[in-house]
C-alpha cells in the first residue's frame, strides 16, 4: 500500500475558545502543525495524540505523511484493550451466544472471522441516515454507516475471543472519512477486515459501486475486503472510544443542534464525553463553547485531505475523477437539450459530443492504466478509449 499525504485543518469560527484533541495513528510521520500543541501524549500501541487551545476564529492545520502498518505481534495488553467491553463496542454473554449460534461449530478463528464478515455483509443494509448510534439499533434495523458496521464486527468477533479494532481514518480525496477492522490472527497478525464496501454490488447499489470505483479504485473482487483493502487510505485513530489528555471535562451545556441518541442515551457531540473518552477522532475531537449558535458538520470535524504522496499518482486520480464528472455533466447537458428538444447550432453539438467523447476516453485509458475497475467499468473504460480515438481521427 502506498503512502499517503495527510492535509487537515480546523477554523475555530466562533469568538469562543475550543479545545482540540487531536490523534495520529502508528505509521503517521513528519506531523507538522500551524503552532506547537499545548500537551502531547504517546501511547505504546495506539499512537500520539496532541491538544490545542484555540482562541476564537484562530485556526489549526496540520499535515504528515502515513504509512498503513501491518503489525504481526501483539502484546498482552493490547490483546487485552482490543477484546475489552466498551460502549460503542459491548461485550457480554448474550451477544456470546448470539455469534456462536453462527458458527455451526466453527472453531478456527480466521473462519469465525468470515462468517461474521459474510453475515454483516447479507444480512445488514449500508445506510448514512441513522437516527441512533449504538449497537443494539443498528443490530436491531439491521443497517447503519461504516461506523456502525465496524462496531458491530468488532463486537461480535471480541465475544468470541477474536482482537477486532476498529480503524477510524479516511479514504484519498477530499474529507472521505470512513471506518472499517483489523483483526488479529495468529499465523498472519493483524488482517484488514471492510464489511461496508463490499455492500456496493453494481445490482444492489449501482451508483454507489460505481462512485467507490472511480473516487478510491475499489477492489474489483469484494471478498477480497477480507483481508485487503484498497491503496491510499490513512488512519487517524484505532477504536471508537479514545482516553483523552488532558482529561475532558463537561463544562458547557449543550447546542440542540449536537445532540443524539448514543447507545440508548442522548449524547450532546462535541460537548461531552464519554466518560473522559472521544467517540471517534477522524482525526479529532473537539470541545465546543455555547457561542456556537449553529453548529455545522466542519465545527465538529473540520477539514481532511489525503492525498497520494507520490505526486504522478495524485495528478492521474485527480484528471481520472474529474475527467469523468466533467463528462457526466455534459451528459446531463445532451440529454436535457433532447427532452426539451431546443435546437443549437451545429458547431455547439460537435464540441459537446467532441467533449464528452474526450474527456471520458481520458477517465477510460487513465483508469486502465491505473487497474482501479471492476467488471462494468472495465467495459466501459475500454469503450470510452476507443472513443477517444474515434474522436481524435
Amino acid at each position: 500500500m502506498s503512502h499517503a499525504e495527510i492535509v487537515y485543518g480546523y477554523r475555530n469560527t466562533s469568538d469562543a475558545p475550543v479545545k482540540i484533541w487531536l490523534s495520529a495513528a502508528p505509521g503517521t510521520e513528519g506531523m507538522t502543525f500551524s503552532h506547537e500543541p499545548d500537551e502531547r501524549t504517546v501511547h505504546p500501541f495506539l499512537g500520539e495524540q496532541c491538544y490545542f487551545e484555540l482562541d476564537g476564529k484562530e485556526e489549526l492545520t496540520y499535515t504528515a505523511t502515513y504509512d498503513y502498518q501491518w503489525g504481526k505481534g501483539i502484546s498482552d495488553d493490547e490483546r487485552e484493550y482490543f477484546l475489552r467491553d466498551c460502549q460503542l463496542i459491548p461485550v457480554n454473554e448474550e451477544i456470546r451466544e448470539r455469534v456462536l449460534a453462527m458458527m455451526n461449530g466453527e472453531s478456527e478463528p480466521r473462519q469465525q472471522a468470515k462468517r461474521l464478515f459474510d453475515h454483516i455483509v447479507e444480512e445488514y443494509k449500508y445506510s448514512a441516515r441513522i437516527k441512533e448510534r449504538g449497537f443494539e439499533a443498528c443490530t436491531t434495523s439491521k443497517k447503519g454507516d461504516c461506523g456502525e458496521l465496524s462496531a458491530v464486527f468488532a463486537s461480535y468477533c471480541r465475544s468470541i475471543g477474536i482482537p477486532c479494532r476498529m480503524m477510524v481514518g479516511a479514504f484519498r480525496g477530499r474529507h472521505q472519512l470512513h471506518a472499517w477492522n483489523e483483526v488479529y490472527l495468529e499465523e498472519s497478525g493483524w488482517m484488514p477486515v471492510d464489511v461496508s464496501l463490499p455492500m456496493y454490488t453494481f445490482f444492489r447499489n449501482p451508483l454507489a459501486n460505481i462512485g467507490s470505483v472511480v473516487k478510491w479504485g475499489a477492489l474489483r473482487n469484494r471478498e477480497r475486503y477480507f483481508g485487503e483493502v484498497e491503496k491510499g487510505r490513512v488512519v487517524f485513530s484505532m477504536d471508537p472510544e479514545s482516553e483523552m489528555h488532558p482529561a475532558y471535562r463537561d463544562e458547557h451545556p449543550a447546542s440542540d443542534d449536537m445532540v443524539f441518541p448514543v447507545a440508548g442515551e442522548p449524547f450532546a457531540w462535541g460537548f461531552k464525553s464519554m466518560e473522559g473518552r472521544a467517540p471517534y477522532m477522524q482525526p479529532i475531537y473537539p470541545q465546543l463553547h455555547p457561542a456556537f449558535e449553529k453548529i455545522k458538520a466542519k465545527n465538529v470535524l473540520g477539514h481532511t485531505k489525503v492525498n497520494p504522496s507520490n505526486r504522478l499518482d495524485h495528478y492521474s486520480m485527480r484528471i481520472k475523477i474529474y475527467s469523468f464528472s466533467i463528462g457526466a455533466i455534459l451528459v446531463y447537458i445532451s440529454l436535457m437539450l433532447n427532452i426539451w428538444n431546443v435546437d443549437t447550432h451545429i458547431t455547439f453539438e460537435k464540441w459537446l459530443e467532441g467533449g464528452t467523447s474526450l474527456l471520458f476516453g481520458i477517465f477510460g485509458v487513465l483508469t486502465l492504466a491505473r487497474r482501479e475497475f471492476n467488471i462494468p467499468i472495465l467495459v466501459l473504460s475500454l469503450l470510452f478509449s476507443f472513443s477517444i480515438l474515434s474522436f481524435l481521427t
